[in-house]
């Protein structure tokens, strides 16, 4: 051990903040670009934001210069009113509740503290200590809240909100009310022999008193939202059939154009020290933008390319006839790193004749067939469901027996844990939670 000064030579990979940027964008979908964007344009002045032609279409130039006439109209008069959130709606049922102030007072405590499903989102002794209340006077003011519709809402638990519902329809003397309070759990992994032996009653009745069961609303604060949560598919690219032929077109006009501000342009030319330094720094800062922005572009277009060329037959005849291929060969094919190919494709979303897909869809491990060509895993689940949808209910197939008829019906060499694996991905239960007695 020696304490001293020495020169090394390394080599190390330094990721500077343009690299980083260059590597977000690159993973950004065209949505989440488009947000990026409008940051960028805040922190740099040089930065312009333009729409894109195609999305600057005749109707919305139109619409601009009807909205420009409208500036005498009333404004006000023009809002829309908010819409009601689900504890608004609650705490308006609640003013008809002939409760005491008091326990009014908790019961629209307790409606502030129901999550978004409907469930009460706080704890008995949080509220006993909040409000200085005895145990009876909290069960009061749960029993004006279980009052409230729909039906289920401000339950503790699932059992409870099942119970509240079924009581609203009148069917506390039910086999299906006695199955939810007792046999909740039992239920839930299908077992219904042991469920109807503990009751005395046979499995069809069981069986039946459970179809119902799942009939019910597990989330009743869902009812009471004031719009449904629509998930909306913003195609980052788009392939087109054109006699017989695929191309492949870009989805670009969901993103604003980067451009220079024309208004700081005159300004890069000043030789004032302070204004050139800060200018030159963000007007390099707005050139690597649009350079990580075309780098996007173009990796993206040699990827979709090399995946049109290959799925020719998912493209014509459907998902049933996927190719297999991996990350890897791509990048080999289109001379990228394998990294580079996997954030390009992460959360990117293609819009095809045969519906709009994620880009990582089409990468997918390879069975081997009889015939010794190669299945996509994406064939072998589609397989799958339809073999158990095919299957007498009465006596579902096990694991080790859909393995073996995908062998010898459609060539489909798979293990019985390869199986399991794929129909847990597809959210198929297991042949003992399938079984059907009636």
């Amino acid at each position: 051990m020696e304490l001293g000064l020495f020169q090394q030579q390394n080599l190390s990979l330094v990721m500077t903040a343009e690299l980083r940027q260059a590597i977000a964008i690159l993973q950004y979908p065209c949505y989440e670009l488009s947000q990026f964007l409008q940051e960028q344009a805040v922190e740099n002045p040089l930065i312009e934001l333009a729409d894109s032609p195609a999305f600057f279409n005749n109707d919305k130039k139109k619409a601009l210069q009807k909205s420009k006439t409208m500036q005498d109209a009333d404004v006000i008069g023009m809002m829309q009113p908010a819409e009601e959130t689900m504890h608004d709606r609650l705490l308006h049922q609640a003013l008809a509740i002939p409760a005491s102030d008091e326990i009014a007072a908790v019961v629209r405590y307790l409606i502030l503290n129901i999550d978004q499903a409907g469930y009460l989102d706080i704890t008995e002794d949080e509220i006993k200590q909040r409000f200085g209340i005895s145990t009876e006077r909290y069960e009061e003011a749960i029993d004006w809240l279980h009052q409230l519709e729909p039906a289920g809402i401000g339950a503790r638990n699932l059992r409870e909100c099942l119970l509240l519902q079924l009581k609203s329809l009148g069917m506390e003397d039910d086999l299906s009310y006695l199955i939810a309070d007792t046999h909740l759990d039992q239920l839930a992994d299908r077992k219904i022999k042991q469920i109807a032996a503990a009751l005395g009653t046979n499995v069809q009745a069981v069986e039946q008193a459970a179809d119902f069961i799942l009939t019910l609303d597990p989330k009743p604060g869902q009812k009471l939202s004031s719009h449904s949560e629509l998930g909306y598919l913003y195609p980052d690219l788009s392939v087109i059939e054109d006699n017989g032929t695929y191309k492949l077109a870009i989805n670009d006009h969901f993103t604003p154009k980067v451009q220079l501000n024309e208004s700081y342009a005159h300004l890069l030319k000043s030789k004032a020290s302070g204004a050139a330094q800060y200018l030159q720094e963000h007007y390099q800062k707005l050139q690597w933008l649009q350079k990580s922005l075309e780098q996007r572009k173009n990796t993206l277009i040699m990827i979709a390319k090399e995946i049109v060329s290959v799925q020719q037959n998912f493209l014509k005849r459907g998902p049933e006839h996927l190719v297999p291929i991996t990350l890897r060969e791509v990048a080999e094919r289109i001379g990228m790193h394998e990294s580079t190919v996997s954030r390009a494709v992460k959360n990117k979303v293609i819009q095809t004749p045969k519906g709009a897909f994620e880009l990582k869809y089409f990468f997918t491990a390879k069975i081997e067939t009889v015939n010794g060509e190669n299945a996509s895993a994406q064939t072998a689940k589609l397989a799958i469901r339809k073999v158990i949808e095919a299957e007498d209910k009465a006596k579902p197939l096990s694991d080790q027996a859909i393995a073996e008829m995908l062998a010898s019906e459609k060539g489909l060499s798979i293990s019985r844990r390869t199986v399991a694996k794929y129909r847990e991905e597809l959210n198929i239960a297991s042949s003992s939670k399938r079984k059907r007695y009636s």
